[in-house]
């Protein structure tokens, strides 16, 4: 559960940048529904944690288990290699 005074720093967070922005030149001072969504989407992003975008365990590197898709780079159309540890593999081939 969220607690309130993560709700109340993520509303802070959001304005706070909105202010900046404002200050910038960056946004009018006349809001609109997309100004709105922006704020409403900005202030979900501030109160949900972050969701990893992973492949599944079996495709992830063999040497140091990495998962993560930034750190999985696909080399051609088979090969894909680790960021982190350097290991160059391939997903679909039989451990």
């Amino acid at each position: 559960m969220i607690c309130e005074q993560k709700i109340a720093d993520a509303f802070r967070n959001v304005a706070l940048r909105l202010e900046l922005a404002l200050d910038e030149g960056r946004r009018s001072k006349r809001i609109d529904a997309e100004d709105l969504l922006q704020t409403l989407l900005a202030l979900a992003d501030e109160l949900d944690p972050p969701v990893p975008d992973n492949v599944p365990s079996d495709a992830g590197c063999p040497k140091c288990g990495e998962r993560d898709v930034d750190q999985l780079v696909w080399l051609d159309d088979e090969s894909v290699q680790c960021s982190r540890c350097r290991t160059t593999y391939r997903p679909d081939a039989e451990p």
